[in-house]
């Protein structure tokens, strides 16, 4: 693995500071000071610190240009360069011979990244980082080795290290707001819904730009149709690789895609599309992308569908949790006797849901809704209005939903699983 330089040509720098300890500093100056680099982690939303002594300053794409710690850095006139940076520089000798693909985007990148893995397993040993947690594929079937792990750029670095351990020959990680320049291959899941970041100052999608602005000579990139740029291939509605019920359309072919029916096709639509254009671009032969998906059913925590019994559980728990996803689940699960877990655990997220978006839909489709058991201390005030319960987080909101055992149970609620 490479050690970062003050620039390209090869110019070492002598002490940098890493911002952020909540989004990876530790990680990224840990490896720093492995290569033996001066460096030292900043927490900076709680502390001030010095950096006159600091010749680097690597922040996090999402910190608010107005944190005294970045005013700072351009009073001194610091150079500073972000996270996903520093995480390529870090990486980039990773071995030729293990396949290094990054996933970003505003929707979609978990789903696409563990579709993409179920497909390539079928002839590579993968290792998948997402915020599932590294798991290792092999013939379309994972093994959890570690959760817990979020998918800020710094957390590429444990992953490709785990990939070397494990013998993998295909990296595939989820990275939050852009790429970090490791990947062979790029993949722009979507820029629909974007979003603020960094104090408002900038939006989302043009952080995730940075899989462009990074990306190594050679490399490739699978874009979604909306994203509105040229990639080596696209994909979803308007691009040349589109999931449609009961088949994939490669242009003009068509073919045939038997998946379980009980998937919920528009939540996947997108993931699908993705990873079946970017194993089309590695090679991998349609007939055989379209066989690895047979009989998909759908992630846990993304609208799977379980039946136990009597009782049907449709699970959409998950961190990239929207009230877009609960409207959508409420209109998809119309009927009778449905009880509904819906909230935030705002212990394993950063950003939470959009509590006055949610509250407003809980109102207008309260009277679909049996028993209602609102998660989360941000929801807690809305319960007398809305006759609902409360809880403290997924776990405690499921265990009393299930005291009635209900016959239909959806579970939506925005946490780190």
């Amino acid at each position: 693995m490479h050690c970062i330089t003050g620039d390209k040509a090869g110019k070492r720098v002598s002490k940098v500071a890493v911002l952020d300890t909540i989004h990876g500093a530790e990680t990224i100056a840990q490896r720093m000071v492995e290569c033996g680099i001066q460096a030292e982690p900043l927490e900076v939303y709680h502390h001030s610190a010095s950096l006159e002594d600091f010749e680097l300053v690597v922040a996090p794409v999402h910190l608010s240009p107005a944190n005294p710690h970045l005013l700072q850095a351009r009073s001194l006139g610091k150079r500073v360069i972000t996270h996903h940076q520093a995480v390529g520089e870090l990486l980039a000798l990773i071995p030729e011979d293990l396949l290094r693909i990054e996933v970003t985007g505003t929707h979609s990148k978990t789903t696409t990244a563990l579709l993409l893995a179920m497909i390539l397993s079928g002839q590579k040993r993968v290792l998948s980082h997402t915020t599932r947690g590294l798991e290792i594929w092999s013939e379309g079937r994972a093994r959890l080795l570690r959760e817990g792990l979020s998918i800020t750029p710094a957390n590429a670095i444990p992953a490709a290290r785990e990939a070397l351990a494990q013998g993998a020959e295909a990296l595939i990680c989820e990275i939050s707001l852009g790429g970090t320049g490791i990947g062979e291959l790029g993949i722009l899941t979507s820029f629909a819904n974007d979003y603020r970041i960094a104090g408002g100052s900038r939006w989302a999608s043009s952080a995730k730009l940075q899989m462009l602005s990074l990306a190594r000579r050679g490399s490739r990139l699978v874009a979604n149709a909306d994203c509105r740029i040229s990639p080596d291939i696209s994909f979803a509605q308007g691009g040349l690789v589109q999931a449609l019920p009961g088949g994939l359309l490669y242009g003009e072919d068509r073919l045939e895609l038997n998946l379980s029916a009980d998937l919920d096709l528009p939540g996947y639509q997108t993931a699908i599309s993705a990873a079946a254009a970017a194993a089309d671009l590695l090679g991998v032969e349609r007939v055989e992308a379209a066989r690895a998906l047979e009989g998909f059913g759908g992630f846990s925590g993304r609208m799977k569908i379980e039946r136990l019994g009597g009782q049907t559980v449709f699970d959409s728990s998950n961190s990239g949790l929207k009230v877009a996803d609960v409207r959508r689940a409420l209109d998809k699960l119309q009927g009778p006797d449905l009880t509904v877990v819906v909230g935030e655990d705002a212990q394993t997220v950063c950003e939470g849901l959009d509590i006055p978006l949610l509250a407003d839909l809980l109102r207008e489709r309260r009277s679909e809704i049996g028993e209602l058991i609102l998660v989360g201390e941000r929801l807690r005030p809305l319960a007398e209005e809305l006759g609902a319960g409360t809880a403290e987080n997924r776990e405690t909101g499921l265990q009393k939903a299930q005291s009635t055992r209900p016959r239909r149970l959806l579970s939506a609620v925005k946490c780190f699983r």
